[in-house]
């Protein structure tokens, strides 16, 4: 098949899944502020606290409802989620000698199936979750180990509970959400000695990992307000990160305050503008 005609065909199939997605889709952009507390034995053996301040984005919808898969020949209670979420953190030592800064961006899609109850006003989610990123921190004094790194991918269990009640013009809903690894690989560097190996290239090594050697839990605690002409969300999140080997330990324990607003949509692409 020529070049041509495989981006033909790509295009094609791309239209047709577009054209076939009419589902309602919920989308909630996030902005998040709060504390970090800081362990990277290869920067530095004290801990540091200080601050963050990021953004996030997730966005929820249900499989298509033609799939001929299930009982009932539908995914009627299966759905699916996106999240995106990236931040910069600057954080001290006790003494206020030295300082790092970090940036953490991470991204994961996940499938769940939802058990409803109460006129649907009480659900529990359930489901596996993929989700992969990398860290990068540089320490503000130390010119023999300038920078810091780690990459990590990871099959998550993701479980949720909500609640919602109404109001006369409003809706309320709260939530729980909690994500924990299992079974994932991580990649760090073969950390260079000094200055002057940073011209040779920085050789690595990835390893399977898990709660043995690689702690993570990430969940929140949200509410979301409906109100006649916008929705928002405000919460907490927490996420706490434990890995490295008997001689070289990193930990990550971030919580932050979130305020985020939701709105929903659906792609309809035979309606003309």
């Amino acid at each position: 098949m020529s070049l041509r005609k495989s981006i033909w065909l790509l295009l094609l199939l791309c239209c047709s899944f577009v054209a076939a997605e009419n589902v309602e889709h919920t989308n909630v952009l996030k902005a998040k502020f709060g504390g970090a507390y800081q362990l990277d034995m290869y920067l530095s053996p004290l801990a540091y606290t200080g601050f963050q301040i990021g953004l996030g984005n997730e966005w929820w919808q249900p499989f298509r409802q033609d799939t001929r898969l299930g009982r009932t020949g539908r995914l009627a209670h299966w759905a699916h989620v996106g999240r995106v979420d990236a931040y910069g953190y600057r954080v001290t030592s006790s003494a206020r000698s030295n300082r790092i800064d970090g940036l953490e961006v991470c991204g994961g899609w996940g499938a769940f199936y939802a058990w409803q109850w109460c006129d649907r006003r009480l659900k529990l989610v359930l489901g596996p979750y993929l989700e992969g990123g990398f860290t990068v921190r540089e320490i503000s004094s130390n010119v023999n180990k300038p920078v810091s790194l780690d990459l990590a991918i990871d099959l998550m269990a993701m479980s949720g509970l909500s609640w919602s009640f109404y109001g006369k013009k409003t809706s309320y809903r709260i939530n729980y959400q909690i994500r924990t690894n299992l079974l994932g690989m991580d990649f760090m560097p073969d950390y260079w000695q000094s200055y002057y190996e940073l011209s040779r290239d920085a050789s690595g090594s990835a390893r399977c990992s898990g709660h043995w050697n690689h702690h993570t839990v990430k969940h929140e605690l949200t509410m979301d307000m409906q109100f006649p002409h916008s929705t928002w969300r405000v919460g907490v999140e927490h996420q706490y990160v434990d890995y490295g080997t008997p001689d070289m330990r990193f930990v990550r324990n971030h919580a932050c305050l979130v305020v985020g607003c939701i709105w929903k949509y659906r792609i309809k692409p035979n309606e003309r503008l």
